[in-house]
Order: structure tokens, then C-alpha cells, then sequence
């Protein structure tokens, strides 16, 4: 049995995938109906497959990479990068700056404690709250005192010796509102501290 052209059209249609709901079922009606067409159909689908690998080859031309290269130098920066450099976006007008004391400008002053002396960094009056470098000398006792708030104290060099442990270098002390000590340094030391001004000496 010859397939007649109605199939042969189906059956091209399937080999391209092309086929839409009632072509496919016309072409199950064929298949069933007729199950030797089955060989018929994949025959198609064969020589369908074959076709990209008749085609002749096209040529690419040789300088087709440097032109390619050239177009892409002439588009514009993209937000990623220029010269291999990322973007930093400008802040908004309206962004205050930001503070930066530098270490040189820092104003030491000596503190009321003998042996002591303070750099001020920032004070926040609304907060009640200064940011500062302390420098202690050998065996010196900072006096007893009571936080009125939090205090942070970063050792940056030397020791300090807080209710029996000895702090070095890179070490982080944080005080709870209402504790109270009296730390002491051997060696001397620098400190950076975060404290409340409305702490209360104790002596």
C-alpha cells in the first residue's frame, strides 16, 4: 500500500515537529488504520535528521574575531565597571559626611587622674555619650567608678587588668549600666573606649 499525499504531509510535518492537535490526531487515525506506515513515517523522520548535516559549511571570515572585539570596545561602560575599575556611586546630596579624625590630629589632654591621658574622638551630646583613646601609664589604677550606661574598651596595645583578668592587645571589654570596677595596668596601655559621660566616680 502506497501512503497517500495527505500522510506524506503529516508525516513530513511530524519529522519537523510542527504538527498542531488535529494533525496529530489525523495521523494517528493513518497509523492506526494502516499500522505499516509506521516504517514510512520514521523513514521521514530520517531524512529529516540528515538535512543539518548536508548543508555546506559557511565560511567565516578571517578578520570576523578582530571586528567583533572592536565592537565590543566601542560600547559604552557599563554601571559594573570602567577600566576594569567598579563604580562607586556618588552619596545623595543630602548624605552627611562622614566624621574621620586622623590618628596625627588627634588632641591628647591629660585626664583628671595622675598618669592618665584622653584623645577625644567624638562626643554625642543627645546620647550622653563619648568616643575616646585613653593612654595609662605603667601601674596606674584607673579610679572606682559606676557605668550610667553601657562602656566598650578595645586594648589596643599594652594590658589591662578588669575585676582579675588581664586584657592584652586586640582583647574587647563590655560593661553592663550599674557595674562598677576599677581596672589597673601594669605595662601601661591604649585604649579605645565607648563610655557614657554621666558615669559616677566612686572616690
Amino acid at each position: 500500500m502506497m501512503p497517500d499525499e495527505d500522510f506524506n504531509l503529516l508525516a513530513a510535518l511530524q519529522a519537523l515537529d510542527t504538527l498542531d492537535e488535529s494533525e496529530r490526531r489525523a495521523l494517528a487515525e493513518k497509523l492506526q488504520a494502516s499500522p505499516e506506515l509506521q516504517s514510512e513515517l520514521a523513514a521521514f523522520e530520517t531524512a529529516i535528521s540528515a538535512i543539518a548535516y548536508t548543508a555546506p559549511a559557511v565560511p567565516v571570515a578571517p578578520d570576523l574575531k578582530n571586528r567583533l572585539l572592536q565592537r565590543i570596545a566601542e560600547l559604552p561602560p557599563t554601571a559594573e565597571s570602567v577600566n576594569s575599575q567598579p563604580i562607586v556611586a556618588s552619596p545623595p546630596d543630602n548624605n552627611p559626611p562622614s566624621l574621620i579624625v586622623r590618628s596625627q590630629n588627634v588632641k591628647w589632654k591629660p585626664y583628671s587622674v595622675p598618669g592618665i591621658s584622653i584623645g577625644k574622638l567624638y562626643i554625642d551630646k543627645k546620647k550622653r555619650q563619648i568616643t575616646c583613646l585613653m593612654r595609662l601609664e605603667p601601674g596606674v589604677t584607673f579610679p572606682m567608678h559606676r557605668h550610667a550606661d553601657s562602656e566598650e574598651v578595645f586594648v589596643l596595645e599594652g594590658d589591662l587588668i578588669v575585676e582579675g583578668e588581664v586584657c592584652y592587645q586586640g582583647d574587647y571589654i563590655r560593661s553592663v549600666p550599674g557595674s562598677t570596677h576599677s581596672p589597673v595596668t601594669q605595662g601601661g596601655c591604649l585604649l579605645l573606649i565607648k563610655s557614657s559621660t554621666n558615669n559616677e566616680m566612686l572616690v
